[in-house]
């Protein structure tokens, strides 16, 4: 019983530890020598040990590590984005030295190219050994460093498919540079840029010049977001852009919300079942992570489904539903309503009948589906 206790007390002392902030030195052969960096591990990492998280990888670590780690922390738990790990790279007593670029090539030399070259070469392979990383990457930088994260977009094959910039200090050629990747690419990319009203005046000016370009590109392989905080000045923007950041660049990711209902899927001309089904293939295909379509994202499509009329995709959801969620009645239900529609009254009475031996889920209840299943009885005499 005494062992049982002492192992007791330290499983409780060591999860708290296990969910904290972890401080590494990694030693760099590029810049020979070792650089700090902090690590924070989902919650659920030590239990789900099958599952991949994307990676936030952020530049300025000392400052933008925390507010990064708190707004995925909050969207996280409202299931508006991926659980995932962050990790900042400490930088204060070397930023300049690490991002500096060549005044006539403006592109990453000296002190800069060792540093990418410990980024691209040495840190990600590192992170891809060490922890369980999905294929999505994000990469975040603020005023110097933010230009700096750009150079990784110029690569052929990036190591990171989104980009959070936060009030950039282009290099000159910079946001021609961008503005041709982007209009180019042929990879999956998501682009973040961020300025504000009170923004520092040159760097606001070269912010709002490049958006106007970036928004006439017609890419479909890019999404591109824009912010200009009204009141926000070049450090409080930080504040507003982490979040707007992490919201648009997940948005695919969110559950169908009343808006999206709304705006888009009560407007489709195309398979509202496909939609659903597109939607979370892009989660898994381009994000990385496995989804299982949600509860209330069933809904919304059958809701949709049932205003068409058009049973033949809501038997297919139904399947899929059956399929997903076997414990519960929401696709016997789904099907039910399918085949009593499509004029197959005993497949609809023996669904609603498997079903009420299933757990009740949403608005569905045990009564709901015995007096669906009794009254069909009842109009065509079945026992």
């Amino acid at each position: 019983m005494k062992k049982l206790i002492i192992l007791c007390l330290n499983l409780l002392i060591a999860l708290p530890v296990f969910s904290q902030t972890v401080t590494k030195n990694i030693e760099s052969f590029s810049l020979d020598s070792s650089r700090e960096i902090k690590i924070r591990l989902p919650k659920s990492y030590q239990k789900k040990t099958n599952k991949r998280y994307p990676l936030i990888l952020t530049l300025d670590g000392d400052y933008l590590f925390d507010p990064i780690v708190g707004n995925v922390k909050y969207f996280s738990y409202w299931d508006d984005m991926p659980e995932s790990i962050v990790v900042g790279i400490k930088q204060l007593q070397t930023r300049r030295d690490d991002c500096k670029y060549d005044t006539n090539s403006q592109l990453p030399e000296y002190s800069g190219k060792k540093f990418y070259d410990f980024v691209q070469e040495e840190l990600m392979p590192y992170l891809e050994e060490k922890y369980r990383l999905a294929k999505f990457r994000i990469v975040v930088g603020h005023d110097y460093t933010a230009n700096f994260i750009n150079y990784f977009m110029m690569d052929s094959k990036p190591v990171f498919q989104a980009y959070i910039n936060l009030s950039p200090e282009y290099a000159p050629s910079t946001r021609d540079r961008v503005e041709e990747v982007l209009t180019g690419t042929q990879n999956k990319m998501w682009y973040y840029l961020a300025t504000g009203s009170n923004d520092v005046k040159a760097l606001k000016d070269d912010i709002t010049s490049l958006n106007e370009k970036l928004t006439a590109i017609e890419n479909p392989n890019v999404k591109y977001f824009f912010s200009n905080f009204e009141d926000a000045s070049h450090y409080s923007l930080v504040a507003a852009g982490i979040p707007k950041a992490l919201e648009s660049i997940f948005a695919v990711y969110r559950p169908i919300s009343k808006k999206e209902y709304k705006e888009v899927i009560s407007k489709l001309e195309t398979s509202p079942y496909d939609y659903l089904d597109d939607k979370y293939k892009v989660i898994e295909d381009l994000l990385g992570v496995y989804k299982k379509v949600r509860i209330n994202d069933f809904v919304a499509i059958s809701t949709i489904l049932e205003k068409k009329e058009d049973w033949e995709e809501l038997e297919k959801l139904g399947t899929l539903a059956r399929k997903l969620y076997p414990e519960n009645m929401l696709g016997n239900y789904f099907l039910g309503t399918a085949y009593e529609q499509l004029g197959k009254p005993k497949k609809a009475m023996r669904s609603y009948q498997s079903g009420f031996l299933l757990q009740e889920i949403s608005f569905l209840t045990k009564d709901i589906m015995l007096q669906k299943a009794d009254r069909i009885k009842e109009d065509f005499g079945y026992r």
